[in-house]
């Protein structure tokens, strides 16, 4: 194990390919895969709520967006930073859509509307910084600072909506929404593995360490969108 830097990237062949860090492509499909199929899970459920339909949306963009951040990874040879974009600017909107779908079941309309306006404000602001960094930065020796802007909107997006409004509404509104709560507590750590580079071993890194919770956690995440939407008439917890 080793903190505070990275093992060299991995390097493989296939048909005369140069493949860079098979290992973050192997636990992004998974991730791709898990959530793809959490998707379809929830779309043949035939759920009619905004909460269902925004977590639906979520699964199906965040598997597109972990199938494309493995393809980054794998082909950064050929194509450098910029191979890496379709998965930052599609993880960028998943977040938001997490945010959506928590924010629908606020019951005041005036609180709902105004969090909503916030939230999509936010994401704009995202979404420039982004773009100052990639036109400022020299990304391709420096891919991480590409990615800052999307690990900073995550965190944030993702703790204050799922994490503390889920906490919120379970008190408030349906206990189900422990769900939204105990998958953040679960994905918190792969922010720390992440961020100060702890690394077990180099087939198995600190990307593949937050691949695994991140799957794990969105698998509570679409267990919070089944009991909650299962729950015809949700009164408030007495």
């Amino acid at each position: 194990m080793i903190i505070g830097k990275d093992f060299p990237k991995l390097e493989c062949s296939l048909m005369d390919y140069k493949i860079l860090e098979p290992n973050a492509l192997v636990t992004d499909t998974l991730m791709a895969f898990v959530s793809l199929y959490l998707g379809y899970l929830l779309y043949k459920k035939h759920f009619n709520t905004t909460l269902s339909k925004r977590w639906f949306q979520f699964f199906i963009l965040f598997g597109i967006s972990s199938f494309l951040g493995g393809l980054g990874h794998a082909l950064f040879y050929y194509f450098g930073a910029m191979g890496k974009m379709p998965n930052w600017i599609t993880g960028i909107v998943a977040i938001y859509l997490i945010e959506r779908a928590m924010t629908s079941e606020i019951v005041a309309e005036a609180s709902r509307k105004k969090y909503e306006n916030f939230i999509f404000y936010k994401m704009i602001l995202v979404f420039i910084i982004f773009a100052w960094v990639i036109s400022t930065q020299v990304i391709n020796e420096k891919p991480e600072l590409g990615f800052l802007p999307l690990a900073i909107h995550t965190i944030v997006g993702v703790l204050t909506s799922a994490g503390i409004l889920g906490y919120s509404l379970s008190k408030t509104k349906n206990k189900a929404f422990k769900y939204f709560y105990w998958g953040v507590a679960i994905i918190l750590p792969s922010a720390f593995f992440f961020l100060m580079k702890i690394n077990p071993i180099n087939w198995f890194d600190k990307n593949d360490v937050s691949h695994l919770f991140i799957t794990i956690g969105i698998i509570y995440f679409y267990i919070g969108t089944v009991e909650v939407s299962n729950t015809k008439a949700i009164q408030p917890i007495t």
